[in-house]
């Protein structure tokens, strides 16, 4: 069934709707998106259409006959899908962005030919392909945060400037305006992946003391609190008798309301709380950091790295390492062996903690990027440009 609004819009003939897959215009109708004024967000909810239940999660039909979700770890119940959640809150993100940047409504693909074009007429005269003005620009129309958002803006600046030289070399054979949409697809889906399929659930809160994460839910009031939560409002009455059923959620000490990603001396870290504290205590770089739920292949995002690269400088599980180090200079790399502990080991020797913690933070950065990007300028010198502060150095700040 298509919404009434949909229904009466085409009886004034005002507007023709769009001819789209039934899955797609449920999902725009769960966004809370508009056909007409949100336009240029219908892609994200094309892409939702399609969204999978994630293996953590259970779904049944509930006592009202509605469908239902169950996470059996946390404990959680909720009636939207969970994924579904995360582009929700995608869109929101968005639609906020578009606000500061005064870009509401504003259609993209005009705006990207004219940004394409000047990116080719670079080419044309022999000059870099992208400046940070230029990839400024880009990544507003894109919705990119690029005081913030680093290793997205990085791939956006990959992925323009490889696809504007392939869009050069048609262009000239057979001069034909460049195609948009392939470089569309390819940001978008990293976008996707970015900020809905690999984002971590959100940490549950207790619902009684602040920044607090949940512990328990109460089975009876259906509530999550922390243990000191719920021993404030359960310890008289008739709440007394309430039961719990444990919230298993791995949080980080300092930032409460934030996944942990590594253990370091028995305590519990996310990676901006790691490097904040390290650099204020030094000796916890000497400590043995064992990394939660291990690290990621950069060939294979799904598996697990089960070695470090030295010369690449690169994570990858082992499939990925022997494809890609069969032949070549490749061949006399030597891997680093990976344990379930994020522990490293060269030549079957355990590497102290502090080297393990330099290698790894190494190869996240050269994967991941920090604030910092390399571009040429007119003359082909090399500089970097600071994302977060928009200023540029001369000086490589990575060494």
């Amino acid at each position: 069934m298509r919404p009434e609004w949909i229904l009466r819009a085409m009886a004034r003939r005002e507007w023709q709707v769009p001819d789209l897959p039934q899955a797609q215009l449920k999902a725009i109708s769960e966004l809370g998106l508009d056909m007409r004024a949100d336009e240029q967000l219908l892609w994200i909810a094309e892409h939702a259409a399609h969204v999978e239940l994630p293996a953590e999660w259970v779904e049944f039909e509930d006592d009202a006959g509605q469908q239902a979700y169950y996470h059996a770890k946390t404990k959680k119940l909720t009636t939207q899908h969970p994924i579904i959640t995360k582009y929700k809150h995608f869109v929101d993100k968005v639609r906020k962005f578009q606000e500061r940047m005064g870009t509401v409504h504003q259609k993209v693909k005009p705006h990207l030919a004219v940004i394409m074009n000047e990116v080719l007429n670079r080419i044309y005269k022999e000059l870099p392909p992208i400046t940070p003005k230029l990839l400024e620009r880009l990544a507003v129309l894109l919705y990119i945060d690029t005081g913030i958002e680093h290793s997205l803006t990085r791939r956006v600046k990959i992925a323009i400037e490889s696809y504007a030289e392939d869009q050069y070399d048609i262009a000239l054979q057979a001069q034909q305006k460049a195609d948009m949409d392939s470089f569309l697809a390819e940001v978008r889906n990293e976008q996707i992946r970015t900020e809905v399929l690999t984002k971590p659930d959100e940490v549950i809160m207790c619902t009684e003391v602040e920044n607090q994460p949940a512990r328990v839910k109460c089975e009876q009031c259906k509530d999550f609190f922390s243990f000191e939560g719920f021993a404030s409002t359960h310890s008289t009455g008739k709440r007394k008798n309430h039961t719990t059923v444990k919230c298993e959620q791995t949080t980080c000490s300092v930032y409460t309301d934030q996944r942990a990603t590594c253990e370091v001396d028995n305590t519990l870290f996310c990676d901006k709380a790691y490097e904040e504290v390290a650099t204020r205590q030094p000796y916890l770089r000497q400590k043995r950091k064992k990394i939660l739920g291990g690290l990621a292949c950069s060939e294979s995002p799904g598996k697990v790295a089960d070695v470090l690269c030295e010369d690449c400088s690169d994570l990858f599980c082992w499939e990925a390492f022997l494809e890609l180090h069969r032949r070549g200079n490749r061949l006399r790399h030597v891997p680093l062996r990976l344990d379930a502990e994020g522990m490293l080991y060269r030549a079957g020797q355990l590497l102290a903690p502090e080297e393990t913690s330099r290698l790894i933070d190494r190869a996240r950065l050269a994967r991941e990027g920090g604030p910092w990007l390399a571009f040429q300028d007119d003359q082909l010198n090399t500089f970097w440009y600071h994302l977060s502060d928009k200023v540029t150095s001369a000086q490589n700040p990575y060494l």
